[in-house]
């Protein structure tokens, strides 16, 4: 079992750089408008892009910790973090008015999907490691 929440642990840093770095690089919200100002789209991809990179914080910090109960409660906070991105676009954050725009065909699919992995792995893992410690 040790094997699997060494993986998940990586993959869970993986996810994280990949919601940080994509929000900013690959999936991104709208451009600026024609008179520099943005959209309220672009605020929605830099809260995504901030929540990204406490993930990607937190998932390096799991390596830091031997025990699993701290590396349980870590990911536990992970998977909130992770529930708070899927609420950001549209929810807390409204997105452009037109659905057809990049924030909503891109960006929102992007964010949730790679946090709803990110939520399955945190809380798989957090279990795992928080079984392993009950077994030493």
């Amino acid at each position: 079992m040790k094997k699997i929440t060494v993986i998940l642990d990586a993959l869970l840093c993986v996810l994280s750089a990949v919601l940080c770095f994509g929000t900013k690089f690959l999936f991104h919200a709208c451009a600026p408008k024609e008179d520099g100002g943005w959209m309220a789209c672009h605020w929605a991809e830099q809260a995504v892009f901030g929540l990204g990179i406490v993930l990607l914080i937190l998932s390096i910090i799991t390596f830091c910790f031997p025990d699993g109960k701290t590396k349980s409660g870590i990911q536990i906070s992970m998977a909130v973090v992770s529930a708070l991105v899927i609420a950001v676009p549209n929810h807390l954050i409204k997105l452009c008015m037109m659905t057809d725009m990049r924030c909503h065909s891109v960006m929102k699919p992007a964010a949730i999907i790679i946090s709803i992995l990110i939520l399955i792995c945190s809380v798989t893992s957090g279990m795992l490691h928080r079984k392993e410690e009950s077994q030493t």
